[in-house]
């Protein structure tokens, strides 16, 4: 019994000691490129305001059925639980690109956002002129510039639109530091990796 006892400390020692040591790094892929863009209400927001706090940004479009819906899922998972937290917002944001900036205009966002009971103050919906958003999704090398369609094309469909499924981890300087799979990840994945930039 004395021996078992003296095992369990030893145990608990050595976890406690691994626990102690400090995790590995994340790494720095670059400066996130800076933009002016118009968010879900009609106003301008730009990446300087996204400095000081942890981001999570995903890349959507309102008329997707595939991935989109499971992205902003989960985006409005680890919104409520950040906010149970006191994180959202103050110490981490989320933000969501569309990729369709023709038709996403900010009404059409808006109402996106309230399917998934976005917080617009703390998760922002972005828009605006189609290079300005093929400046942001190229500046964070996730995909290549397409040709701009014509004003009069038909609003693509569900799954025409092809777009990246990360989520971009870019810390309060501004720096990219994670590519995380959206598709796979759940909201406790995208907080644990944010939570580790807000210490």
């Amino acid at each position: 019994m004395r021996r078992a006892g003296v095992l369990l400390v030893s145990m608990l020692v050595a976890g406690l000691c691994l626990a102690c040591q400090p995790q590995a790094p994340v790494d720095v892929y670059g400066a996130a490129p800076t933009f002016q863009l118009t968010d879900q209400a009609g106003a301008t927001f730009d990446s300087q305001s996204l400095t000081g706090h942890v981001t999570l940004l995903d890349f959507i479009y309102t008329h997707c059925t595939d991935a989109c819906p499971l992205l902003s899922a989960t985006f409005q998972e680890a919104q409520r639980k950040l906010a149970d937290d006191n994180l959202l917002g103050s110490r981490i944001m989320l933000v969501s690109l569309s990729v369709d900036p023709q038709r996403d205009t900010p009404p059409v966002l808006a109402e996106y956002g309230q399917q998934f009971k976005a917080n617009p103050n703390a998760w922002k919906m972005l828009t605006g002129d189609w290079d300005a958003v093929y400046d942001v999704v190229t500046g964070f090398k996730v995909a290549t510039r397409p040709p701009r369609p014509p004003v009069d094309a038909p609003a693509p469909g569900g799954t025409e639109l092809t777009h990246t499924t990360a989520v971009v981890l870019i810390d309060p300087k501004l720096q990219v530091r994670a590519y995380l799979d959206g598709a796979d990840s759940s909201a406790d994945d995208l907080i644990a990796a944010a939570k580790r930039l807000t210490r």
